[in-house]
């Protein structure tokens, strides 16, 4: 995908809309003096969330808009994919790396996942390895599994998976109003740099290079000189269990399908942007 096409797209999911919000009724959490970690950083590059600090760390915010949603459950799906591509090649080829960083990405499933609880919002649980229902990202992920035929093939498709990754999580960083979602695309993006800087370390030990398709060479050549990325520390306003009605799922607000489509709102049934449902949050980083 394109870059303009993303940012398009991406401004649709959080500028178009226009959806009347009901701020939450409970009152705001008062702020703890601990701050905390909501990520971790290995030796080799698998890049974590912990998961029992997302929440805590979350503000008390506006409901998500229809388009917030689908936005989400298409970060999810992205997270799939990667996982899957990890998953795969550890099959393929039993190295290590592989092993270590599709077990991250299902942790980033898992921070996704927290920011649906966090506002009530059933979803679908995440569906068979390899399996999409969308058909470009079904074709997006046979691309990547055709391209590792070989050890350094998989490293390479690999790379490409997380570098692209960079550039979409960068492109979009800067249009998220919502913190929450905000710091955990924030965090996603300092994952993909962290992984793609580990499959480009497994690259060169087999005496081979990688060519840049999506990042400037100038982005390119700053990530090569910089060390793993660490997160950033977070100031605690609740607890691991807290969600920003204080229903959870008991009294769910919103709804969003298999699809990607976002049936239910806190606002009624409301569509995606422009009365095409499904079709924006799809088209992030893949689908259409």
């Amino acid at each position: 995908m394109k870059t303009k096409n993303l940012i398009y797209l991406f401004a649709g999911l959080f500028t178009l809309l226009t959806v009347s919000c009901q701020k939450s009724e409970i009152p705001v959490d008062e702020l703890s003096d601990e701050y905390t970690d909501v990520i971790t950083v290995s030796a080799e590059g698998a890049t974590e969330f912990i998961t029992k600090s997302v929440v805590p760390t979350f503000e008390d915010t506006e409901e998500l808009t229809a388009n917030e949603i689908e936005f989400l459950f298409a970060v999810r799906e992205e997270e799939k994919l990667a996982r899957d591509v990890y998953a795969k090649f550890y099959e393929f080829y039993e190295a290590r790396p592989f092993a270590i960083i599709g077990k991250a990405e299902e942790n980033h499933i898992a921070a996704v996942e927290r920011l649906f609880y966090f506002y009530s919002i059933e979803y679908p649980k995440v569906g068979e390895a390899g399996v999409f229902e969308d058909s470009e990202r079904q074709a997006y992920y046979n691309e990547l599994i055709e391209k590792g035929d070989s050890l350094l093939g998989a490293y390479k498709a690999a790379a490409y998976l997380e570098e692209r990754d960079i550039a979409d999580y960068k492109a979009v960083l800067n249009d998220i109003t919502n913190p929450n979602i905000k710091m955990v695309i924030e965090h996603l993006y300092r994952g993909s740099i962290n992984h793609f800087k580990a499959m480009l370390r497994q690259i060169d030990a087999l005496g081979s290079s990688y060519e840049n398709s999506f990042l400037t060479q100038e982005e390119y050549d700053s990530i090569i000189k910089s060390n793993f990325l660490n997160g950033k520390r977070y100031q605690i306003r609740g607890s691991e269990n807290r969600t920003n009605n204080g229903n959870g799922f008991g009294l769910a607000k919103a709804a969003v399908n298999s699809n990607g489509e976002c049936t239910k709102t806190a606002n009624g049934n409301t569509p995606g942007n422009q009365q095409q449902a499904g079709k924006m949050g799809k088209g992030y980083r893949g689908g259409r």
